[in-house]
This record gives C-alpha cells, sequence and structure tokens, in this order.
C-alpha cells in the first residue's frame, strides 16, 4: 500500500501546428548532455550492475535510457522515426521530496491525414498515424523532450538516495530504478499526457486531445470534451479524488487483469448506515484488512480540544479515552498529520482508525515530517458524505473486507481513475493514472519500487491503443528469427520486448563477438525461464533464434 514521496511529474514543451504503420517503433536518442562530464556524460567510474555492463555513470545511463527506448519502441508500431531529447539537469528538490523526471511531446499537432478533426496529438503518435514526420526541423527534431534529476541524493536533493542503474528491477532500499522512470517518462512523450490547464480547466486552444478525449467526470456523467463540460466543471473534477476517469475502452477492459478487488469499509450496523464504503489508505501502519480490521464499533473522538474540532484527534489523552479503548476511533481530517492522529488513537487504546474527509471522495494518507514508524493499527479515510452518514448513526459496526464487485483503483462503473487531488499539482494532476491503484502502475505520480517496467508495463499500452496507437501483434525476433514469445501479451506483459532490448544490449556490448553475444542473451533467458517468465521450449527458441545474430 505504500507510496513513495518521490514525484514523477511531466512536462509540456511543445508548438501548435498544422498511412498506418506497419513495424515496430525506432526510438533514437538526442543526448543533450554531449559535450560536457555530466549527465549521460558523466565519466564516473562505476562497476557493472544488474545486468547493466556500462562502466561508467554516464555510460550506464545511456544503456537504461537506450533499453526503454527499445522496449517501447518492440511495443509500438511506427515507421517513423521517433527522436527523443534527454538530459541531466537540477530538477525542483528538498532533502526529503522532489521531482525525479519531467517528460512530454516537444510538437503539438492537429488535422493531419489520419487524424480526427479539430484533435490535438503527440508529436510521435501523430507521425505513426500519419507516416511521415510532420516537423522535419533540423533546429529542434525531437519529438519527445526528457529531463532527469541530476542532484539526486545529494544532501539537498532526496538526501541518502541515488539512481539504481540495473537493469533486472532490483532496486536497494532507498534507490530509484531509472528504468522505471525513463519507462514512465517515455509513456508521457509518446501520449500519457492531456493539454489541459489544471487549474482553469481549459483546453488549449479551445481543442481537446486525443488524451484529454478519454476523460469522463463521473459526477456530471460526462466525458471531458463534451461541449457541455465548461472549464469549471473540468477544473473542479480534476480537482475532486475518484471524481476524474478514464473513459477509453481498452484500458477499463483490462483494469480487471491487472487490478485487485477493492478493500473497502463495511459498516453492518445500524441498517440505515449499512453498506459497504470507498476508503482510501496510509502510508502508515498495516494495511486494511479482515484479519487487521475485524469488525467493532466506531465511536467519535473527543480531544476535548474546540480550536478547530473536539473530534480531529489532535490532541491527546482524548476526553472520552475510555470509550474509545478497543473500538475504533472514528476522526474528522484537518488540524495536524493523519499519522499524528493515528498514533494519538493508538495511545489511546483503539484497535483502527476511520479519518473523515472534508471533502468529496478519498485520498492517500502520507506520514508526517519526520515519520512515525510505530503504529501498529490500521487507518482508512472516508468520504464527506459517507462519514456524515455515518457519524449520525453512531455507533456503528464496521470493519475491512474485499468486495469482490469493485476495482481497487477503479469507480463504481469500472473506469479506472486518474490523479485528481485536492491541490492540483500541475506536473501530476489528470495525466496519471490515480494512487488509488493496487497493484501500483508505471503511469503513477509517484515512483513505485514494486513496479517492475522491465517485464510490465500494466495498464500503459492499452492507454496508447485508446489514443490512437497500433501495438505490435507479433512475436520477439532475433534476427530473422521468431522467438515465439510475445512482444507484449495483455495485459501489459513485455517479455518479449524485453528479450528485444537485451538482445541490442548484448550485441552492442560484445563487439562483434559472437560467443560474448550468445552467452549474454543465453544467460539472460535462462533468468526469464527461471522465474516463469518464459516456457522452457521458449528458452531453447530463444538460443536457436539467437544463433542467427551476428553482432
Amino acid at each position: 500500500m505504500n507510496k513513495s514521496l518521490l514525484a514523477i511529474s511531466i512536462a509540456l514543451a511543445g508548438a501548435f501546428a498544422l498511412a498506418p504503420s506497419a513495424q515496430a517503433a525506432n526510438l533514437t536518442l538526442i543526448n543533450g548532455d554531449n559535450g560536457t562530464a555530466v549527465g549521460l556524460n558523466d565519466p564516473t567510474a562505476a562497476a557493472p550492475v544488474g545486468g547493466n555492463p556500462g562502466v561508467s555513470i554516464g555510460e550506464q545511463r545511456r544503456i537504461v535510457y537506450q533499453y526503454a527506448m527499445d522496449a517501447w519502441g518492440a511495443v509500438l508500431q511506427s515507421n517513423v522515426e521517433i527522436k527523443v531529447y534527454a538530459t541531466f539537469a537540477r530538477l525542483t528538490c528538498t532533502a526529503t521530496g522532489g521531482t525525479l523526471g519531467a517528460a512530454g511531446t516537444n510538437w503539438i499537432l492537429n488535422d493531419f491525414p489520419g487524424s480526427r478533426p479539430n484533435t490535438l496529438y503527440h508529436s510521435a503518435l501523430a507521425d505513426a498515424i500519419a507516416g511521415e514526420d510532420l516537423v522535419p526541423d533540423p533546429d529542434d527534431p525531437a519529438d519527445i523532450f526528457s529531463q532527469f534529476n541530476g542532484d539526486l541524493g545529494k544532501p539537498d536533493c532526496l538526501a541518502g538516495s541515488g539512481w539504481y542503474l540495473g537493469l533486472d528491477g532490483k532496486t536497494p532500499e532507498g534507490k530509484i530504478n531509472f528504468l522505471n522512470v525513463v519507462m514512465h517518462e517515455l509513456g508521457h512523450g509518446l501520449g500519457a499526457q492531456g493539454f489541459i490547464n489544471k487549474n482553469t480547466g481549459a483546453l488549449l486552444a479551445g481543442l481537446s486531445d486525443v488524451y484529454t478525449s478519454n476523460a469522463y467526470d463521473n459526477v456530471q456523467n460526462k466525458a471531458f470534451n463534451d461541449p457541455a463540460m465548461t472549464d469549471a466543471l473540468r477544473a473542479t473534477a480534476m480537482k475532486t479524488p475518484g471524481r476524474t476517469v478514464w473513459n477509453g475502452a481498452q484500458v477499463n477492459a483490462q483494469a480487471p487483469l491487472v487490478l485487485d478487488r477493492r478493500t473497502v469499509l463495511n459498516v453492518t450496523a445500524p441498517a440505515a448506515a449499512a453498506g459497504s464504503y470507498e476508503i482510501g489508505f496510509a502510508d502508515f501502519g498495516p494495511a486494511p484488512s479482515a484479519t487487521s480490521f475485524p469488525a467493532g464499533q466506531l465511536v467519535l473522538v473527543n480531544d476535548g480540544v474546540a480550536a478547530a474540532s473536539v473530534s480531529d484527534g489532535c490532541e491527546t489523552p482524548f476526553v472520552n479515552a475510555a470509550a474509545i479503548a478497543g473500538k475504533v476511533a472514528v476522526i474528522d481530517r484537518g488540524t495536524c498529520n493523519f499519522a499524528v492522529k493515528a498514533k494519538n488513537a493508538q495511545l489511546n487504546g483503539a484497535v483502527a482508525v476511520v479519518i473523515v474527509n472534508n471533502t468529496g471522495g478519498v485520498a492517500g494518507m502520507g506520514n508526517s515530517a519526520p515519520p512515525i514508524t510505530d503504529i501498529t493499527i490500521p487507518t482508512v479515510m472516508i468520504s464527506q458524505g459517507d462519514g456524515a452518514l455515518v457519524k449520525a448513526n453512531l455507533p456503528a459496526t464496521a470493519g475491512a473486507l474485499v468486495d469482490p464487485n469493485f476495482l481497487q483503483g477503479a469507480d463504481r462503473n469500472g473506469r479506472t481513475r486518474l490523479y485528481a487531488p485536492t491541490v492540483v499539482a500541475v506536473g501530476s494532476t489528470f495525466s496519471h493514472f490515480d494512487t488509488d491503484l493496487q497493484p501500483n502502475a508505471l503511469m503513477e505520480p509517484f515512483d513505485t519500487p514494486e513496479v517492475q517496467a522491465q517485464f510490465d508495463v500494466d495498464l500503459t499500452p492499452a492507454m496508447f491503443v485508446d489514443i490512437g496507437w497500433t501495438l505490435n501483434p507479433g512475436n520477439a525476433i532475433l534476427g530473422t528469427c521468431d522467438t515465439t514469445v510475445k512482444a507484449l501479451e495483455t495485459p501489459g506483459l513485455i517479455i518479449g520486448a524485453n528479450i528485444t532490448a537485451e538482445s541490442k544490449l548484448c550485441a552492442t556490448h560484445a563487439h562483434g563477438s559472437r560467443a560474448l553475444y550468445l552467452r549474454c542473451i543465453s544467460d539472460h533467458a535462462t533468468e526469464l525461464q527461471q522465474i516463469g517468465a518464459i516456457t522452457t521450449t521458449q528458452l531453447g527458441k530463444v538460443r536457436q533464434c539467437a544463433a542467427t545474430v551476428r553482432p
């Protein structure tokens, strides 16, 4: 359930401008650090790590970037080169939080051959649809613009962290998986990005774009590009957790294959409040479950201090500590940190905490700074409206359970949620899946170490189809030989794309040695077979195909 406080944001660097593809896309790097000794060209010596054979930090970073481009290239179809500008720079950062990367389309286009009329497109997608480079500008050739935080790990920038440059997903605690972040940022540049003002709700140049065309307001029951959706309504939807959802057919068809069933607060008594209530999760304490949060009596906290609210749980001991002991503490949001409320409830004998939001929807609950690490009881959040109903019917009985009818990260109609925090985060709001998704998804706004983007990009390919991309339906090809391993397998498994990327890496670093190449790809395929990603038969086929490659 825990989400790191390491933001991954997007940047919009674009201009407004005026034959289906049949081959794997070719993404190429424009190294913005050329001519320097930093970032992608950092000469600092480094030992090979996690399948990355580079011998300097810069080389290892370039290898990771190329690996990510090769993986996405194997998933997508385009007969037009996709040019990606990348560099390292100082991005927004403090000692405890910061931006890891920023990316977006470099050009925005509309009304080209094959496009929807009066609809904005990301450059790489537009070129793929049109079958030509629509903006062949030699002075600014990139389709995607990306930057990464070059100060990560310094005392004033996520102190003690740093980039993990391995390709195996085995990220050491406290480090940030660079491959995950690059895959995420390339996802923005390829189309996971809405051209909309997050504060006002205004569409860019008054036109919808292919991403925003899939957004839906489940309170107004209207698409974001519906003529009846005003700027104000869009702005409100983007600031109301759970209200802005994805309405694309592919994402929502595949969501049940990816997302867990939703854990809810199940109120069983009294009858007037009985039902399943959606909950937000905390980054502290045990995850709510039928075991950690069995049915118990709900009691409203009275902390005796009415400056803001006597039920905000910010002071201890509670006036009604005896009534709280052994019960579930109901606490209003506000005044102090969520973790402080939970710890106070624990100190007063509560066995679980239900926090009532002060706005519509529910949200995740972060820890305090410094974090409180000894919280042993589960904490959940319910919406303001649900909280009012529960508080009006106390004492009530409730516990956590899994509702098989709903998905964790989707609304009651199965539409996957987009990130819509109550306070707009310009680089994150709207252009990401919501943090409510479980398991965590690649295109969420915060770094989640359990994401393994070298193998699994979950709902991202489905999103790409919803905005107009064509995916590679075939298998990984080594030389001219079919490995029988699908480049992409629903939902979001990219084992074949991984083999393609690894083969290119092995060929590059074999330096013409066929023996070194064969050993490299055979070892990798063996590891895939050992973790169950490919079968023994497919392992043999990969080795057979590798024998046809001339590095």
